[in-house]
């Protein structure tokens, strides 16, 4: 799963270099730097402060969207008797939302707030402890955070920014209580190659009437426990039933965001004894994507009907019955194909990570991010308003369209 999360963030960074104004790289991009402190939330202790220090290089995909890798050095004091701090790492994406040009819209602020989600990979350091070697850990997190930038001058911000990441119940040998990371730095952003369009994307929606969608799915999905590392996976037994609801918007001809209600049965881990699939539960998930419409960012023309787009995502997966609630991330690829101009039909692949405490426990391997559950689904997308960055057709006209 590691490498699924890789080569999809590589994915989206390669995407949005390419779409973007004249397809140029370097247009409305920033670079971060900054310093300050940590603290660590362990169980039931919280330690600290540390050191922390990073470093994003980040993009303007949208007037209120901004897409960034960021890389986080941090350190706490030590758990363990005889050790003088733990040392921290993170590296992921995230995304920067502007509130104020997206629902205000003041010219001239110098002083502003965007909220950040992230997702990524969090490792600690091995060490021995005297007594028995402890090897790297590394956990998938979910960060939340909000950076607070005040302008200088054109080129230059000074800023204050805050992440909270969430990392796995059994990171660093943690408990049900969970395990968190905080980190307060300060710093400043570097702005180059300002556009004059304001960070206005090609071929942008025109308004925040236009470009809403609504769509509905169902499809099988399949309770993996170790894709590579299992022998028995439990053929059809383990499979369950995925239905989908879904609403979001075409910000632009190449970037979709899109929230998602899914799922409904699943299985815990195939019994070789009794040689049948593990409990059934029910369960649900509800996470946010951002989907790259990699058909227009290759060869954008008119007259394409077919779509193609790869989506990370994360949000929130519950059980029933026994109520257990964890945060999880996503990726998949839709195929979306045109039927008329309100209407497509899609095709939606997806895996999910599943929590060990959703699923009733790992696999062979032992690890919790080899916990999964695949999907595919079949439905029907309505669309609202214009479809101001679809170039759809009029009505009764012939001949082909575009997404």
């Amino acid at each position: 799963m590691k490498k699924i999360i890789i080569s999809l963030l590589m994915l989206v960074t390669f995407t949005g270099a390419r779409a973007q104004v004249g397809t140029d790289f370097g247009v409305n991009m920033f670079m971060s730097w900054g310093g300050g402190v940590s603290m660590y939330h362990h169980v039931d202790q919280t330690v600290g402060p540390g050191f922390s220090t990073g470093a994003a290089i980040g993009k303007w995909i949208l007037s209120p969207l901004a897409l960034r890798g960021s890389f986080n050095f941090m350190t706490a004091p030590a758990l363990t008797e005889g050790r003088n701090f733990e040392p921290f790492a993170s590296a992921g994406v995230e995304f920067m939302w502007d509130v104020n040009s997206t629902f205000f819209r003041i010219r001239n602020w110098r002083f502003n707030a965007y909220p950040m989600i992230g997702l990524g990979l969090f490792f600690r350091g091995g060490y021995n402890d005297g007594v028995r070697s402890h090897p790297t850990d590394h956990s998938v997190h979910t960060m939340f955070g909000l950076h607070m930038p005040f302008r200088l001058s054109e080129t230059f911000d000074l800023f204050l920014e805050y992440k909270g990441y969430l990392l796995d119940y059994g990171f660093d040998g943690g408990g049900e209580s969970g395990v968190r990371m905080h980190s307060l730095t300060a710093g400043f952003n570097l702005r180059f190659f300002q556009s004059p369009f304001n960070r206005r994307t090609e071929f942008e929606s025109r308004s925040t009437l236009e470009d809403w969608f609504i769509g509905f799915g169902i499809g099988p999905n399949y309770s993996l426990f170790d894709m590579f590392a299992n022998p028995n996976h439990g053929g059809f037994k383990m499979v369950g039933v995925a239905p989908e609801i879904m609403f979001g918007r075409n910000f632009s001809n190449f970037w979709t965001i899109r929230f998602e209600l899914t799922g409904l049965s699943a299985h815990e881990i195939y019994d070789t004894v009794t040689q049948e699939a593990g409990d059934a539960y029910t369960f649900s998930m509800f996470h946010a994507d951002l989907m790259v419409n990699l058909t227009h960012v290759l060869n954008y023309k008119r007259g394409v009907k077919w779509n193609v787009l790869p989506y990370l995502g994360a949000g929130a997966i519950w059980r029933y019955g026994n109520i257990n609630y964890k945060m999880s991330g996503d990726a998949g690829i839709m195929f979306r194909r045109y039927i008329d101009q309100m209407g497509d039909f899609f095709i939606d692949l997806k895996y999910m990570l599943v929590h060990p405490s959703i699923s009733g426990g790992v696999g062979p391997s032992g690890v919790y991010y080899g916990v999964g559950m695949p999907s595919i689904t079949f439905g029907y997308i309505h669309n609202f308003g214009a479809s101001s960055t679809r170039y759809r057709l009029p009505v009764g006209s012939t001949g082909n369209c575009a997404y």
